[in-house]
């Protein structure tokens, strides 16, 4: 049973600064959210076991999911929702694996910038938080940063992660990879296969 003191306050919160939604489960829909918003339910998500007492039942993890899914938008680049969402990796947390993988999703689409690859990275190489974690790796493809390159490949031989360690080395068309990646190319998988000859062609070696 979802508990209403909680909720109420943050639909407040939210609305006193300029949030358009009047229900919890509307506040992830895709309407543009003013950067004050933002900032507030940023401020929630990163509170939450504080704002919200007590174990991770229904009521609070419904509102961690739907807090993350509210602040996966554009708006969010270079703000306090990237924080709050890093945080959800937190292993002190309570946090079920979907409201995490949800976390790293949002990061991976906002984008994060290259300001957290320290944060991400550690995440992406952190192999206890398992599939949670899969677009953080994924993100490494975003990166600018060269040794994304070494952390990608470092993780396929982690099968939670496989595909998405290729893609990274797909979009950063990384060199010198050709013995990591040539066993996959034969792979059953179809999306490794795929993935893994697109990075055999752009090989220069």
């Amino acid at each position: 049973m979802t508990n209403s003191l909680p909720v109420e306050q943050l639909m407040s919160d939210y609305r006193a600064f300029g949030g358009y939604a009047r229900e919890l489960g509307d506040i992830s829909h895709p309407h543009r959210q003013p950067q004050t918003a933002i900032a507030v339910l940023a401020g929630w998500l990163s509170e939450l076991e504080i704002r919200w007492p007590g174990p991770e039942e229904a009521g609070r993890d419904t509102a961690r999911l739907v807090l993350i899914q509210a602040l996966n938008r554009r708006e969010s680049r270079k703000s306090a929702a990237i924080p709050a969402l890093l945080g959800q990796f937190d292993r002190d947390k309570t946090i079920f694996e979907n409201a995490r993988w949800s976390a790293g999703s949002a990061l991976y689409d906002i984008p994060a910038d290259d300001s957290y690859f320290d944060d991400l990275a550690a995440i992406a190489q952190d192999r206890s938080l398992g599939s949670a974690r899969q677009m953080i790796v994924n993100w490494l493809g975003k990166s600018r940063r060269p040794e994304a390159i070494g952390i990608a490949v470092a993780q396929l031989n982690d099968e939670t992660v496989q595909g998405h360690a290729l893609e990274a080395l797909a979009k950063l068309r990384a060199q010198g990879v050709r013995d990591h990646v040539e066993p996959f190319a034969a792979s059953k998988n179809a999306w490794h296969r795929r993935t893994a000859q697109r990075i055999l062609r752009n090989l220069a070696d």
